[in-house]
């Protein structure tokens, strides 16, 4: 990766080797993002990332290369979004995706309410909630895709997504470089149980990084 590139450029040209065209719309939005980010994130710590290259590829890069495994997807809930990774960069670029993003740290809560209202995002709600399988179950079947970010193991990530998924719903848990088996195996029991189809293993790349991702996708039945 060459030091002179400017973030937007690495979001534009990663965006291009990813096989999606950034509409300039699109791109001054996670310009203004990017810069949002960068601001808070030295008041309240968002990201431990600390320089622009590494935000732009390990965030918001890393954020499209899931946009083809969202299909068609009409609402994604994003679970312990944070910053809004994935869930925020996959809805700047799918404008019609209804997208909620549950998120328990009432500053990282804050950020994404001021966030939404800046770029003026529609469809977007901000549950500054603790998710918990009972609340899961009282909001019911409504999402057709489910995303988080690392932010919990898969197991207890299953007790979460899976009332929340619809009918021939998506489970996307991305796991970063490594997928302990154990966890996993965890998973395929979790899975079972819950109803859900067996965990699958995916690879994918994120431009200027050498090493593949792992992606877990689960699916409910139709």
């Amino acid at each position: 990766m060459k030091e002179e590139y400017t973030p937007l450029d690495l979001l534009e040209q990663g965006a291009a080797a990813l096989g999606l065209t950034l509409a300039r719309p699109e791109l001054e939005q996670l310009g203004r993002y990017f810069e949002e980010l960068k601001r808070w994130n030295a008041r309240i710590n968002l990201t431990g990332l600390k320089t622009d290259q590494d935000m732009a590829v390990r965030l918001f890069l890393d954020s499209l290369a899931l946009l083809p495994f969202l299909g068609q997807a009409a609402s994604l809930a994003d679970l312990g979004a944070g910053a809004g990774f994935p869930g925020l960069v996959l809805k700047i670029v799918r404008p019609a995706l209804a997208l909620t993003l549950v998120e328990s740290r009432g500053k990282k809560a804050a950020f994404l309410e001021y966030l939404v209202s800046l770029l003026k995002l529609p469809q977007v709600q901000v549950a500054h909630v603790t998710l918990t399988p009972a609340l899961a179950a009282r909001w019911g079947p409504r999402f057709a895709a489910v995303v988080s970010r690392a932010a919990f193991r898969l197991p207890a990530l299953l007790e979460l997504a899976a009332p929340l998924l619809e009918p021939g719903g998506l489970l996307l848990a991305p796991k970063g470089p490594s997928l302990n088996e154990q966890e996993l195996e965890q998973a395929r029991g979790q899975a079972a149980r819950l109803g859900l189809n067996p965990p699958q293993v995916q690879r994918y790349h994120v431009p200027y990084l050498t090493e593949p991702r792992l992606l877990v996708t689960i699916g409910r039945p139709g």
